[in-house]
């Protein structure tokens, strides 16, 4: 081990011990039984300023916090039927494209949590997949971090989204069943819990089958040194999709005594996406003259797998708030693709030629950490380590046009990455005065990333150190209306996949490469909102600037003839801001009103491409009608704006829903719903530098029809057996339940 790597790892070791020292001295300090300002508002808090913030979300609850938004989706009336993006799409700020990217605020660069903890199944290629899979209906609240605090990992410019899954904990047995039918698709499931004495059991089986279809077109222009054009490409292809998702999970609460709890949690997930499809493309040079066209017809297969296993104790002290959690999370995702292309060329001669490639993956991730809570006084402080080992394995294998099934060296490669990065936090948490209630923290996170190219035997060693502070103020102007600011470091570092060195193999004219050269890439994010909180309206205004330095940006260039490379690079520097407003509440007795949206100003500096700048406006609508006691009318629609790419630009785009509910009995619910149906989702993108330009679209089916049931099953228990339970199970009384956070 070098000297760097074992000063990084004394350094943090030192540190951890003496946060975690310093919280068991901590112990013999006397405190009152006030909880802290963020604690559940049932418990009781030194001041008024943190209290739980409830507003009414398309029938939803949010719950706003000092460092974080909470929206409950237990209320979307279509949550059963559509998957986690739908779910996604309907929490203000947060958007999904067609092809599953999720972005905040419009950045990608957004770390998207399972119960509180990263998850391999949320990272690299196969987090769009497992996003356009997961039942919505798994999903009970979505937390939104935009600037998350020093507990939290500093992965992610963008912020953190934390999906909560639902888990029934009510006395007794608990559950739902819901099947829906559409054009082309079909989906059901089942869920409940049984809680009894000490032990609470939950689990779900889930399973979904879509089809559809979809449109490509693309221009892609090769440019010389002087802006004159050499050749240029046209394509445009159309085909049917159609993906298949079978999720199982199951869970166990063990009530040790009224102090300690050990909880276990295990998923299993396995999807497919298929497609096939036909396409015309044909090149010209700069004359106009047509110098290769072939007709192509593709297929691809793309399987993949989850599971993950979650440990959890947790002990609560004897003074109000003093908690005490280790949590193991052990989670693995494989996943493959097989991809065939069938060119039938007219010009120059008429021939036909195969191409094909063959990739596989294997993820496997462990997260530890230790969290320890306590109050001191009226203020409170939490510490805490995390350590997450990541190991991944990458194999493609590629034949090139007219290789004859012969395997090209070239496009073959297997890349191997092994990462772990150790933790420690501390977060003091003080109100002043009556009216004030301040946040602080810091982190420190240590990488040790070892890589390997096995083609060439190229090995690759990465190691550093990274404090992030963050800072949190909550200012108390009435009774109904609040101030918050927000600080907080954010790091994005480049996906180990993306210092792969080998040249991949996308399609007979686009290929990639990683880059192993590149940095971190390091956000300043500062935040202020003002917040009223009224019995009928609830509106939120919200300012928020970033700074970004060693940004990574996509380049391209081309290879030869019309064969299109894209790489990263650390690209300079950049800025956004805006303002962001959201207003939620009970217009009329039956209308219920939610409306937000922000204007954004990002300014991107490139060595390749000098300053771009951009403008844009994002918006979405939800709102629910009480049409009679029995039936309900929900719609919701989003707009995301222009969005910056480094050489080029997205065009805005935006997607929505109607449902209707009826209540055929108090445990049966018919739903119907339309996806899209202003059938606007589709995505265009453009690139343009000295040598490269391009235009590409994609578009999915129209307006899509769904017919579900719902159906609860069992029934709440005695209002005291539920208090009992819910501080058996770590609820109002017992500080915050594992995962929780």
């Amino acid at each position: 081990m070098s000297s760097s790597k074992r000063l990084a790892g004394t350094s943090l070791s030192v540190l951890a011990s003496l946060l975690l020292v310093s919280a068991a001295a901590a112990q013999t300090t006397t405190a009152p039984a006030e909880k802290p300002a963020e604690q559940k508002a049932t418990e009781k808090t030194p001041e008024k300023v943190e209290e739980p913030t409830t507003v009414t979300v398309t029938g939803a609850k949010s719950q706003n916090r000092i460092d974080r938004q909470v929206y409950d989706n237990s209320k979307n009336a279509d949550a059963a039927i559509g998957t986690a993006a739908d779910t996604l799409n309907k929490v203000p700020g947060v958007t999904v494209d067609a092809n599953g990217n999720v972005a905040l605020r419009g950045n990608t660069n957004v770390q998207v949590y399972i119960d509180g903890k990263p998850s391999a199944m949320m990272q690299g290629d196969n987090r769009a997949g497992a996003i356009q899979a997961m039942s919505g209906g798994d999903i009970a609240s979505v937390e939104v971090m935009n600037n998350p605090g020093a507990q939290f990992s500093s992965e992610g410019t963008g912020g953190i989204i934390n999906l909560v899954m639902r888990k029934n904990r009510r006395p007794g047995g608990f559950g739902s069943a819901n099947v829906a039918v559409g054009d082309g698709r079909y989906n059901g499931g089942v869920n409940g819990s049984y809680t009894v004495g000490k032990i609470s059991l939950n689990g779900g089986i889930n399973y979904r089958d879509e089809s559809g279809t979809g449109r490509t077109t693309r221009r892609l222009i090769n440019r010389d040194a002087n802006g004159n054009i050499v050749s240029r490409t046209d394509s445009n292809g159309e085909g049917t999709g159609g993906f298949t998702n079978f999720a199982l999970n199951g869970g166990i609460d063990y009530n040790l005594d009224d102090t300690n709890t050990l909880s276990a949690q295990v998923t299993y997930n396995k999807r497919e996406f298929t497609s096939e499809g036909t396409g015309v493309s044909a090149t010209y040079n700069a004359l106009g003259a047509a110098t290769q066209r072939f007709i192509n017809q593709s297929r691809s297969k793309n399987p993949g797998s989850d599971q993950s296993l979650a440990l959890t104790w947790s002990h609560t002290g004897n003074l109000p708030g003093e908690t005490l959690k280790a949590d193991l999370r052990i989670s693995r995702s494989t996943g493959g693709s097989e991809y065939v292309n069938i060119n039938n060329f007219t010009v120059p001669t008429v021939s036909t030629t195969t191409d094909t490639k063959i990739s596989s993956r294997a993820l496997s991730s462990t997260v530890f950490s230790i969290d320890y809570n306590r109050p001191v006084g009226t203020d409170q402080l939490t510490t805490g380590i995390q350590i997450t080992r990541d190991d991944n394995t990458v194999s493609n294998e590629s034949t090139g046009i007219g290789a004859d099934g012969l395997s090209n060296d070239l496009l073959s490669s297997r890349f191997q990455y092994k990462q772990t990065i150790s933790a420690a936090y501390a977060t003091y948490q003080k109100p002043f005065g009556e009216k004030w209630v301040v946040l602080g923290g810091v982190r420190v996170e240590n990488l040790d990333l070892d890589t390997l190219l096995a083609s060439t035997g190229t090995r690759t060693s990465i190691n550093y150190t990274k404090v992030s502070p963050s800072l949190f103020a909550t200012y108390l102007l009435s009774d109904t209306a609040k101030l918050r600011f927000s600080y907080a470091r954010r790091l994005q570092r480049p996906n180990p996949q993306a210092l792969n060195a080998a040249i991949t193999y996308v399609d007979a004219q686009n290929v990639s490469q990683g880059n192993p050269n590149l940095k971190p890439q390091e956000t300043d994010s500062f935040e202020v909102g003002y917040e009223v909180t009224k019995p009928k309206i609830n509106y939120q205004i919200r300012g928020y600037y970033r700074e970004n330095n060693d940004v990574i940006t996509q380049t391209s260039r081309f290879l030869t003839g019309n064969v299109l490379l894209t790489t990263q690079e650390n690209g300079g520097s950049s800025t956004a801001g805006g303002v962001e407003v959201n207003i939620n509440g009970q217009v009329t007795p039956k209308l219920n009103l939610s409306l937000g949206g922000d204007v954004a100003r990002t300014e991107l500096t490139t060595p390749a491409n000098g300053t771009q700048e951009a403008d844009s406006v994002n918006g979405r609508m939800n709102f629910t009608y009480t049409l009679t006691p029995k039936d309900t009318l929900q719609a919701f629609f989003f707009a995301r704006g222009k969005t910056l790419t480094g050489q080029g630009y997205t065009e805005p785009f935006g997607m929505g829903n109607i449902t209707y509910a009826r209540k055929l009995t108090p445990k049966a619910t018919l739903t119907v719903t339309v996806r899209d149906p202003l059938n606007t989702g589709k995505s265009v993108s453009y690139t343009d530098t000295k040598t490269v330009y391009s235009e590409s679209s994609r578009s999915q089916q129209a307006s899509v029809f769904y017919v579900g049931l719902r159906y609860t099953f069992g029934g709440p228990a005695p209002a005291n057996a539920q208090q009992n339970q819910m501080r058996m199970m770590g609820g109002p009384g017992m500080g915050p339940r594992p995962g929780g956070m």
